[in-house]
């Protein structure tokens, strides 16, 4: 059997011994991100909850999972678990995570984004120590920008990839640190003028 699927049926073996949900206040949600042009990159997850967890499990939507790491989860030396779409981690005799009031750097997801949307999917469980479910909100998404060459001006574009683009591409023209390096190798380029001229027109 998986390992993840064995451990998520040990997670949601230990939910069915209770008798109630723990009603909270609880969010899962998505905080900083850095992808590059190909999609690949990471994405952190937040957890808050007036709860304490002993054990989470969640799915993925619009991403391949390729690592986790970090996060509270790490620092107390929980069992990180994963496959392509899902997340599963728990303590055994590690401390359990404790309420947290403010949204809190759960865990970090490596991934390569595979749609313009970055979701949860609907297999989320957060189980309390006493064994019974919490209730959580889970519906933030991402939206990834859908036009990577609009980049004039640096603040968010205009919506039309064109003439200001490839100006500013030449004045940044071997710079590295640049808002106008669209492919993210480090420098402005070839690839990034060619970047420009395959995306040419209003954005979609």
């Amino acid at each position: 059997m998986n390992r993840v699927i064995e451990y998520g049926v040990m997670l949601g073996a230990s939910l069915l011994i209770g008798t109630h949900t723990a009603h909270a206040a609880c969010e899962l949600t998505f905080g900083d991100y850095d992808l590059a042009p190909d999609g690949t990159g990471w994405v952190n997850v937040n957890w808050q909850c007036e709860q304490p967890v002993a054990g989470f499990q969640f799915d993925v939507s619009g991403m391949s999972i390729s690592d986790i790491h970090s996060g509270i989860c790490d620092d107390l030396g929980w069992s990180l678990n994963h496959d392509a779409d899902t997340v599963l981690c728990f303590a055994i005799t590690e401390p359990d995570i404790p309420p947290q009031d403010t949204p809190t750097h759960l865990l970090t997801l490596e991934i390569a984004a595979e749609s313009d949307v970055l979701a949860f999917a609907e297999s989320v469980i957060f189980a309390h120590p006493d064994g019974t479910e919490i209730d959580v909100d889970w519906t933030d998404t991402i939206i990834l920008d859908d036009c990577p060459a609009d980049v004039y001006p640096p603040d968010g574009g205009d919506g039309v990839v064109g003439v200001d683009e490839v100006l500013a591409l030449l004045g940044d023209w071997g710079a590295s640190g640049s808002p106008y390096d669209i492919d993210g190798d480090g420098t402005v380029g070839v690839n990034d003028l060619l970047a420009v001229l395959e995306a040419w027109g209003a954005c979609d």
